[in-house]
């Protein structure tokens, strides 16, 4: 949950629509940071949410989402060691993942982004 004015969004852009679900959220703070946002937190707020309530944790959709839009903010924002790091885990991920997860590295690297090849 956050509050933000509507000028926040004319300074830092909306929602990357390539995430589409997952992750979503934390490329919007990176940018916001980049563009000398300050980012608080309110320690006595309370907030209620049920964690992949939509997708349910363990779904297809879940593992497809999470998968590729891991490897879209890793290669966005990290540092080159933990870039490569998340690369050679892609390449296990093909190898010994869950089929959706499998699809989800392929079309991160074929930049099938959006909803991909989520039916």
């Amino acid at each position: 949950c956050f509050l933000v004015s509507r000028k926040f969004f004319q300074d830092v852009g909306l929602f990357d629509e390539k995430y589409y679900l997952y992750l979503e959220d934390a490329d919007l703070s990176r940018r916001a940071i980049r563009a000398g946002y300050q980012l608080k937190v309110i320690p006595k707020s309370i907030i209620w949410h049920v964690n992949s309530g939509s997708s349910g944790a363990g779904s297809n959709l879940h593992d497809y989402f999470l998968t590729r839009n891991r490897l879209l903010f890793t290669y966005r924002y990290a540092c080159l060691r933990t870039k490569f790091a998340v690369f050679r885990e892609s390449l296990n991920q093909l190898i010994t993942g869950r089929p959706w997860q499998k699809r989800g590295v392929i079309d991160f690297y074929l930049g099938r982004l959006n909803k991909g090849s989520w039916k």
